[in-house]
């Protein structure tokens, strides 16, 4: 289990960061927290076609131009682009399954745990297990930004 300390300490009908209140609204939280669990939702249920089924998760949740950060360092940004990566993806891997933990809410977006056992569909490398936590920024009831880590390691050959 990983825990990750951010210093957040609840007070009131705010939050303490680095000893500075910031307001925050009820609404606030529970909107971060309804994308969150229509995310984790969405992910759970089977698809035939990644980048169709994503689709309606980004009309629905997403800014038009939202960023999406990989843990190698590669940006995307904009519905073309992360839809051109899922599509590379999708035709370069298969995902023998993919688990779901999470989510894990913030007052400025949530967090979630992917257990993926994949494999190259060319064979370039050997069918692997690897986690991944994936970042998500909230603003204004949308997300706006994306970000996938990966263990150190995890994907210098592989990805």
């Amino acid at each position: 289990m990983y825990l990750v300390c951010l210093g957040l300490l609840a007070r009131d009908a705010g939050v303490l960061i680095k000893n500075q209140e910031v307001s925050m609204s009820t609404t606030q939280i529970e909107s971060v927290t309804q994308i969150a669990n229509d995310l984790v939702a969405h992910c759970k249920s089977p698809c035939e076609d990644m980048l169709e089924h994503d689709a309606k998760l980004w009309d629905k949740h997403f800014v038009e131009g939202w960023t999406s950060i990989e843990g190698d360092g590669r940006v995307y940004t904009g519905r073309e682009e992360v839809g051109a990566k899922y599509k590379k993806w999708q035709d370069e891997v298969t995902c023998h399954s993919c688990e779901v933990t999470g989510p894990f809410v913030g007052p400025s977006g949530f967090s979630v745990i992917f257990d993926l056992d994949m494999e190259p569909k060319d064979g370039s490398w050997p069918r692997m297990n690897m986690q991944e936590i994936a970042e998500y920024t909230v603003e204004n009831g949308k997300i706006v930004k994306e970000e996938f880590r990966y263990p150190a390691g995890a994907c210098e050959e592989s990805c």
